[in-house]
């Protein structure tokens, strides 16, 4: 409701701070505002309105009760820069009807205020409540203003502004805040504060509210939502790239302090803020800042403000806004939770495509149906990778391999995607089967796994989203894969087969359609504290990589030579465990990547997860012994392990270890791999990696290459468990020559 800001502030301040039952009105203050009453009903000129502003400023200043809150309103609506909506106020009859059960036929005034209608709505209203008998009893009744006054009470705003600190002596530090209105100082420190509050203060932007709203299911009985503050910058040293925001239910959140420092000389530095949620992005925040090279200097014109903020993303409405910040947008997010109650796994899929509305929700029993989808997939993958009818010794495949596997893979990836869509449950989805779900999702989207809270055990059962298989497909001789795929769009735009369920299309499987990415990345929740998701390994030149290798691998020394010619790289490698120890208890701040080139899987005995050197096996407990502290956030990359009882269930305990101790996220197999491919996979992707592609991306690309250049689908196999945009924050030298595959 753009007001006529004053007038519209100050009625709807006092109207909302009568609505309080605390306040309470003497005979007197009640004629007052009755005889204001009679004078608003008759106001034509905004002249006349300072007349009645002083009188009603009197009143309230008499009544501390009503002036507190009168105060506490007026700041709510500042902050809202009068986005009330029209709809909430109702009509002079509707008005009359409700105080008077008639609507009188007399009308006063003729046209008021020059063209604002609810300046003039609003006033008439205010002055028709006011000259009642019970003015303070009268607006406790209108159901309109406590509409308006739930709508102010649930807004927020995410404040940024920059302060610094003036050294008052014995260790005493005192803040002072920077005004807007100025530039920073390069090298000064500065402290760059984050709340969340109905205030809007700090450099400002236009007010979009924090998203509330999207917070409203996590709630349960919590007072609190620990939130992750994410702040990066090119121009700025930040002390910390991520920390926690304790937001309370309503209110004000406590102040979170970054240390800041422009290393920008001079011109516009930039910081990017996000807000997150367990790994899902509510608010994203670009401030644009003036930095001067000494105090004092000069200003042009052109460079003012100085200090500029722009929301560059908020949830409620993914998909109209323009600037998408640094993330692509989750179309779609997977829920995964456990029910403790009765171990059933229930799965929630939040189709963003249409704002934020729920796709559909129900159970599925991990016990029964899903658990033998689940075990079919990877059994055919397992076959397919570890046979020699399959791709164990070779990495460049044929029409002939491909018709012999992708009919049975996606056969069992199509049970397994009605097994997690299945018909008539859900309210949206209803029979079918997930095609709505699959017109709404465009190729490239990024698809957000999160397990929410699962229990110990259960928790352990991840899905190899990247086989889930999209369209219907008839199991019959006459099934072959789609010669025409290499010749079309991942859409298959124009292609004579799309709906032939005879051929087999693998555009159709998610793996190549999407980027997933399963974060958060730990699931068993035994962690103290949540990790916070890092986007951004920080890794300086050359890139330091620790190589743990079963030393009975065949190509692990050829593997070593390319990695060393993709870029420049220190290579750290440890063949026992003792070196391991070695190189973790002198490098762990350095370490950008830890590659694990070796056997995994479950202990028989024990039951127990665990990774392979060349002399022993590596369990949990050696992680948390090790007691690492890796600061660069390297990434985990756990490939080449052939051994029969791998797959996801054998490492994601071992995925929290890697957590705890700081990694970014971790790369795995949805079963055993052949050492032949697990090499040529890690080359590929690690050149891209270094050039300093996004992980999610990266891994994306190099299965669709695999699939088209080498007609492998083995691409299939790995596995995402953190954020898509992972990526070196320094790229690599890229080697004079490419380097030839195998």
């Amino acid at each position: 409701m753009s007001m006529n800001s004053s007038v519209n502030k100050v009625l709807l301040a006092l109207l909302l701070a009568l609505r309080e039952p605390e306040v309470s009105l003497t005979n007197d203050e009640r004629s007052l505002l009755q005889d204001i009453g009679r004078q608003l009903q008759l106001l034509t000129d905004s002249d006349d309105w300072e007349f009645i502003e002083e009188q009603l400023t009197a009143i309230i200043q008499m009544n501390s009760v009503l002036n507190r809150f009168f105060q506490y309103n007026k700041v709510k609506l500042d902050a809202l820069n009068s986005q009330i909506p029209q709809e909430f106020l109702p009509s002079l009859d509707e008005l009359e009807q409700g105080i008077f059960g008639e609507s009188k036929e007399v009308k006063t005034f003729d046209g008021g205020f020059k063209g604002n209608v609810q300046s003039d709505l609003l006033i008439r209203l205010t002055g028709t409540i006011f000259n009642t008998d019970q003015p303070d009893k009268t607006v406790k009744q209108q159901t309109f203003i406590q509409n308006i006054d739930e709508f102010t009470k649930n807004h927020r705003f995410l404040n940024t502004y920059f302060a610094y600190s003036d050294d008052a002596g014995e260790g005493l530090r005192h803040l002072i805040t920077v005004p807007s209105s100025e530039p920073l100082i390069h090298g000064q420190t500065y402290f760059l504060l984050i709340d969340i509050s109905p205030e809007r203060k700090g450099i400002q932007t236009e007010p979009i509210p924090f998203p509330d709203q999207a917070l409203a299911q996590v709630w349960n009985d919590s007072e609190s939502l620990p939130l992750d503050l994410v702040v990066a910058s090119k121009d700025f040293n930040i002390d910390a790239t991520v920390k926690k925001l304790i937001l309370p239910r309503s209110g004000a959140s406590d102040i979170v302090q970054f240390t800041v420092k422009p290393n920008l000389f001079e011109g516009r530095g930039y910081i990017q803020v996000d807000l997150l949620y367990r790994g899902y992005l509510l608010q994203s925040k670009q401030l644009a800042v003036l930095i001067i090279p000494v105090a004092g200097a000069e200003i042009p014109e052109s460079l003012r403000p100085p200090q500029t903020a722009s929301i560059t993303f908020t949830t409620i409405d993914l998909l109209t806004h323009e600037k998408l910040a640094l993330l692509p947008e989750r179309f779609l997010t997977v829920d995964v939770q456990v029910d403790t109650r009765d171990g059933s796994t229930d799965l929630r899929f939040l189709d963003r495509t249409q704002g934020n509305q729920e796709l559909v929700s129900y159970n599925t029993n991990l016990q029964s149906g899903l658990g033998s989808a689940i075990a079919r997939v990877r059994q055919k993958l397992h076959s397919m990778a570890s046979t020699k009818e399959g791709y164990k010794s070779k990495t460049q495949g044929d029409m002939k391999l491909l018709n012999t596997w992708l009919p049975q893979l996606a056969d069992a990836g199509r049970y397994l995607y009605r097994s997690l869509l299945p018909e008539n449950k859900g309210r949206t989805l209803g029979e079918d089967n997930g095609e709505k779900l699959r017109a709404a999702l465009k190729p490239d989207s990024v698809i957000q796994v999160n397990p929410i809270n699962p229990i110990v055990g259960l928790g352990k059962a991840t899905i190899p989203w990247a086989l889930l298989y999209e369209r219907k497909v008839m199991t019959s001789k006459e099934v072959h894969v789609c010669e025409e795929f290499l010749n079309h769009d991942i859409d298959c735009t124009g292609c004579p087969f799309k709906d032939n369920y005879k051929v087999v299309c693998p555009h159709a499987f998610w793996g190549y359609r999407y980027a997933i990415e399963q974060i958060p990345a730990w699931t068993s929740g035994e962690l103290s504290q949540t990790p916070s998701l890092v986007w951004q390994i920080a890794n300086n030149q050359p890139l330091y990589i620790n190589f743990n290798v079963r030393e009975q691998f065949r190509f692990w020394q050829n593997h070593l030579s390319k990695i060393k010619q993709l870029g420049s790289v220190e290579m750290l490698i440890a063949k026992e465990i003792n070196d391991l120890e070695m190189i973790w208890a002198n490098h762990s701040s350095d370490l950008d990547i830890v590659y694990f080139y070796c056997h995994g899987g479950i202990d028989e005995i024990e039951q127990l997860p665990y990774l392979q050197l060349s002399d022993d096996k590596i369990y949990s407990n050696f992680l948390e012994a090790c007691e690492v502290n890796w600061q660069h956030r390297p990434l985990v990359l756990l490939n080449g392990c052939a051994t029969a009882d791998y797959s996801p269930e054998s490492y994601i305990s071992l995925i929290d270890d890697f957590r705890s101790a700081g990694a970014s996220g971790v790369i795995g197999t949805e079963c055993p791999v052949p050492e032949l491919f697990a090499e040529f996979y890690a080359i590929t992707l690690l050149k891209r990696v270094f050039r300093g592609e996004p992980l999610g991306q990266a891994m994306l690309t190099v299965r669709r290459e695999m699939l088209q250049q080498n007609l492998n689908p083995l691409g299939l196999v790995y596995s995402l468990y953190a954020p898509y945009e992972i990526a070196l924050a320094r790229t690599l030298a890229q080697p004079p020559v490419d380097i030839a595959h195998h």
